[in-house]
């Protein structure tokens, strides 16, 4: 059967070929592409992580990939640095997906993150994908009432180290960017229509949510 997916490492195995792993629709799988290291076999877009590609592979305990077609190509990224390394926290947090999941729902979602990371602000499409992410790894914010006192009323502001929002007599902050938190994790929209804001704050945010409440050092 064809399948697609998004490449997120690959390792050489024996003398000419790599074993590619991949994230699909159904999760996380490995194949053997066989004479992948030999150019003339023209495998580079199948072991280039990031690429996302459609595949075809022998129905056999190791899967070896029988034929391939380049979907979407990680080097339309090659433009910008930035771009570049918030793609790799992206194949980072890839890895990290637990068996567990809906698998095709994150697949599509991922892969509308790595499409829109070409044309939109960088740190806007990460901090879009990281914070939906949450949800996937079981450890989403409490955004509906005061982490402190249950309060579901007058919600001022986000405290990543509790995980969630705090009501104007828990918080200490005159202003926060609970109302971005809201945003960015419940609505589904085109990236570029997400609010602006200082992307560098909230990203310190996200990193502190990530490293206390999952043990992940995102590397941003």
């Amino acid at each position: 059967m064809k399948t697609e997916g998004i490449v997120i490492s690959s390792i050489d195995y024996k003398e000419s070929s790599k074993i590619v792993n991949l994230y699909t629709p159904n999760g996380k799988i490995s194949v053997n592409a066989k004479g992948a290291l030999n150019p003339k076999k023209g495998m580079l877009g199948f072991i280039t992580t990031g690429n996302v590609v459609s595949f075809v592979t022998t129905d056999t305990k190791t899967k070896t990939m029988t034929e391939y077609q380049l979907e979407y190509s990680v080097y339309n990224l090659n433009q910008s640095i930035e771009k570049l390394k918030a793609f790799a926290v992206i194949i980072d947090i890839i890895k990290e997906i637990s068996d567990d999941v809906n698998h095709e729902k994150c697949y599509e979602f991922i892969k509308k993150i790595l499409l829109s990371l070409k044309d939109n602000d960088t740190k806007k499409v990460l901090s879009v994908f990281l914070i939906k992410m949450l949800y996937v790894f079981g450890i989403a914010p409490n955004l509906k009432s005061c982490v402190k006192c249950n309060n579901m009323n007058n919600l001022v502001s986000f405290n990543t180290y509790l995980g969630g929002a705090l009501c104007n007599n828990c918080s200490c902050l005159d202003y926060d960017r609970l109302n971005l938190w809201n945003e960015y994790y419940y609505d589904k929209k085109d990236i570029g229509k997400y609010s602006d804001t200082d992307f560098n704050k909230l990203l310190d945010e996200i990193s502190t949510y990530y490293s206390y409440h999952m043990g992940i050092n995102l590397k941003i």
